[in-house]
């Protein structure tokens, strides 16, 4: 719970200026996943068919992505990434994203992978959880992987960590089970529409 509690206090910090940056320099790519979800579907239904299927990624970086979550924010007391969908929100958004932070986002996605397998001699989601645990353990911290005398660059698996777990972050609490975990109460956040209540003579 401390741990949750750490992220969702992380998120809050960042939610409004993230917010901000993706709606002002997305709406072209935006626009694009408005064709694939017309404003009129309800898109939590879209995600959660069972028919459901990545119109991003591919099914190992869905699978390792679905894995990697439920590691970071798994199911407590509360749903975790995993039963709130965080994977196919990010894939939806990587879909409408500049190549440029695909690539980000894949390159993190691989690195992880590939470390998994130059250590352990298996992809990530192969390995057994504990195995999985020790390699989250080993990147979730800023280090160097020099020997004793050496003066070795900090290790990449650092940064490529926190790309990761940004996006799980952001996906979960945007979420309708991360958004009741923050206290929202499901009603509509600007409450019903009441309409003018001015007097005509108040408009002249």
């Amino acid at each position: 719970m401390k741990r949750r509690q750490l992220l969702k206090g992380s998120f809050l910090g960042v939610a409004g200026a993230a917010v901000s940056s993706f709606v002002s320099g997305r709406a072209d790519a935006l626009a694009s996943v408005a064709r694939e979800f017309p404003v009129d579907a309800d898109a939590s239904r879209e995600l959660s068919r069972v028919d459901w299927k990545p119109v991003f990624l591919d099914d190992h970086q869905n699978q390792t992505l679905i894995v990697l979550s439920d590691l970071i924010i798994p199911e407590t007391e509360s749903p975790g990434a995993k039963q709130a969908l965080a994977n196919r929100f990010i894939d939806l958004l990587l879909a409408a994203e500049t190549p440029e932070v695909q690539r980000s986002f894949l390159n993190s996605l691989a690195f992880l992978d590939g470390l998994s397998i130059k250590r352990q001699g298996s992809g990530f989601v192969h390995l057994s959880k504990n195995d999985q645990v020790a390699m989250l353990n080993l990147i979730a911290y800023p280090h160097t992987l020099g020997t004793w005398g050496e003066k070795a660059p900090e290790f990449e698996g650092h940064s490529h960590f926190e790309n990761l777990k940004a996006w799980i972050v952001r996906a979960y609490y945007s979420s309708e089970i991360g958004m009741r975990e923050l206290g929202w109460d499901g009603s509509p956040i600007h409450g019903d529409l009441q309409g003018c209540t001015h007097s005509p003579s108040e408009h002249q």
